[in-house]
């Protein structure tokens, strides 16, 4: 009985939220977005992957033996992932604001990594993620997106949005793991953990105060 209840208050919340034109537009704009993104970054990977970038001395990579996490930068991601969607089902404008975050911070990411080729630290050990993997060329792994760290913008677009509580605490936990992993695995520079929090964070600002709904 509580199951259905809580289906039809997520049905209600949703109906409200698209009887809004600006809701309607933003949330269409954002899905066609999310849907044309693999297709964008498989063809970005090609070049990005072809290319010699730079390759830095990272004082603090140079401290921590290289281990490999991928079993644990996927657990905290995706369960992040998982409950900052589930627990905000009631709240589309968080959901949507969430969204956008990622989307524009993925597509700053295509700039940066662009303008700064980078090649993987010393040390560096494969990432294996299957979902990203389903997306990439013959399923190969991506090393060179590296300026700044996608893993930690995606799971911070879900934490700066998420105005619960334990959310936001379990949000924070994963953060904070998913960031510590891939600097051990040295999957990523200090650096590209490090920018993707202010840059994340100002991005949600500005879907947030812009175009997060203000009417609706």
């Amino acid at each position: 009985m509580k199951e259905g209840s809580n289906t039809n208050k997520i049905i209600s919340a949703w109906s409200h939220a698209w009887s809004f034109m600006s809701f309607r537009i933003q949330a269409i704009a954002t899905l066609v977005a999310i849907l044309t993104i693999p297709i964008i970054m498989n063809r970005f990977f090609d070049f990005v992957e072809a290319r010699q970038g730079v390759l830095l001395n990272d004082y603090l990579l140079n401290y921590i033996p290289s281990y490999n996490a991928s079993m644990i930068v996927f657990f905290f991601l995706y369960s992040g992932i998982f409950v900052g969607i589930y627990y905000h089902l009631l709240h589309p404008k968080t959901i949507l604001i969430a969204f956008q975050t990622y989307v524009l911070v993925t597509l700053l990411r295509v700039l940066t990594i662009t303008l700064v080729p980078l090649e993987p630290p010393i040390g560096y050990i494969p990432l294996r993620e299957p979902f990203v993997q389903l997306f990439t060329s013959n399923g190969r792994i991506i090393s060179k997106d590296l300026f700044f760290s996608g893993h930690m913008s995606t799971i911070l677009s879900l934490f700066f949005s998420s105005h619960r509580k334990f959310v936001r605490t379990f949000l924070f936990y994963c953060s904070c793991m998913v960031g510590v992993m891939v600097l051990i695995q040295h999957v990523h520079y200090t650096i590209d953990v490090v920018v993707a929090i202010p840059i994340t964070f100002v991005i949600y600002l500005f879907c947030k105060n812009v175009l997060g709904g203000r009417t609706f």
